[in-house]
This record gives C-alpha cells, sequence and structure tokens, in this order.
C-alpha cells in the first residue's frame, strides 16, 4: 500500500499552516464561533451542523483524503504555538494537464484583520502551491464591494480579470465577484507530462 504524503507544516516564525487533525477541531470551532457574524456577509451558507464537532470530524478526515489525492489543500492559519486558529487557506478544483490550475480561498479571524497576517499567511500557501503542486495558475474571487481583498490580491501580484455576474450564492443572495489570477511566469512542465507541452522541452511556446 503506497504511504500517504506528507503534509506541509508552513511557517514564518509569526504563524503557522497547515491541515487540520482531529485534535483541532477545539480550536476551529472557537474561530468560526467567535467570526460567525463577520464572516457571513462574505460567505455561502453553512449547513446547520456546521458548528458540530461531528461535522468537522467528518470534513477534517475528508480534507486530508482529498489532499492526499492532490484534490484540494485546505489550510488553516493557527498562532506560532498552534492552539488558535486566526484563519484559513484553502486551495480547491485543483486540476493538473493542460491546466495545472486551482481556486484560492481564504479568510482570517476579525480581530487579526488589518495587521498583514492574511497576507503572510497566503504568502506562504501560494509559495507551497506553486512549488509543491507546479501550479500555474491561481485564481482568487471576491465580492466587488469587498475592497480589502481586492487590496491584499493586487500586493500579492493577482491581476483583475472581470466580473462574474450572479457568479455565487452569498448569505442566501446571487453576488457578482470580481475575478483574479496570478499566474508562475517561470513555470515548467513536471516530469510525467513534460513530452505533451509543446516543444517537448518543458516550456510551453508562443503561439
Amino acid at each position: 500500500m503506497p504511504l500517504a504524503p506528507a503534509t506541509p507544516h508552513l511557517t514564518d516564525g509569526s504563524l503557522v499552516l497547515r491541515l487540520a487533525t482531529p485534535a483541532d477541531i477545539p480550536a476551529i470551532l472557537a474561530f468560526y464561533g467567535a467570526n460567525r457574524a463577520a464572516l457571513a456577509p462574505f460567505e455561502p451558507r453553512r449547513p446547520e451542523d456546521f458548528h458540530t464537532e461531528a461535522f468537522w470530524q467528518l470534513r477534517v478526515a475528508m480534507n486530508r483524503s482529498q489532499f492526499a489525492e492532490r484534490r484540494s489543500a485546505c489550510f488553516f492559519v493557527f498562532e506560532p504555538d498552534e492552539r488558535s486558529v486566526i484563519g484559513t487557506c484553502n486551495f480547491t478544483n485543483v486540476v493538473g494537464y493542460p491546466h495545472y490550475a486551482a481556486t484560492l480561498g481564504y479568510a482570517l479571524a476579525q480581530s487579526q484583520w488589518g495587521r498583514g497576517r492574511m497576507r503572510r499567511a497566503l504568502t506562504l500557501g501560494l509559495g507551497w502551491a506553486f512549488e509543491a503542486w507546479n501550479l500555474h495558475r491561481v485564481a482568487a474571487n471576491h465580492l466587488p464591494d469587498n475592497q480589502r481583498s481586492a487590496r491584499l490580491l493586487a500586493r500579492l501580484g493577482f491581476e483583475r480579470e472581470g466580473l462574474a455576474r450572479d457568479y455565487l450564492l452569498i448569505d442566501g443572495v446571487w453576488r457578482d465577484h470580481v475575478l483574479n489570477a496570478l499566474t508562475r511566469a517561470d513555470w515548467q512542465a513536471d516530469p510525467q507530462s513534460i513530452g505533451l507541452v509543446r516543444g517537448g522541452n518543458g516550456r510551453p511556446s508562443s503561439v
């Protein structure tokens, strides 16, 4: 039986990004409970059992299974002692050839807003995703009136690509979203697909 891939433990000394374990569920529940009202305007409505231990037992197991299959990487952002959750950094919709892409989602505790901590967390997460999973493109979308996210993504190098009408159900209402993406200019194909890349040398050719 093949071994499950090692899960990353990312840190810059001021915070930690990693997958959750069952032992983290009390901290996860505390994070979502404390930030329920603050996050609601930006997120889809949660299922009724979202704030229960039973829900998170299943979700933590699912997240770890999907990570092993390279389908998603759903990280929690912890304080350096790893006792408190202060945010999330999720890479979902992960696909390989010919897209090599993922979608980034994130959230931060209201008590941490304006302190640069989400930027530090996303810098760690993006660096890992581009390198470990050889992504070429990461998309990240936000509500048009969420200027905090717009500024954050711009600082990280994301470029605005357009506006999607009625893109996502947020708090029960279809909402438009601004579409953004960050691409890796020095991307090269991994060994498994190098022959599929035009020219056969791992670097795409210009059209």
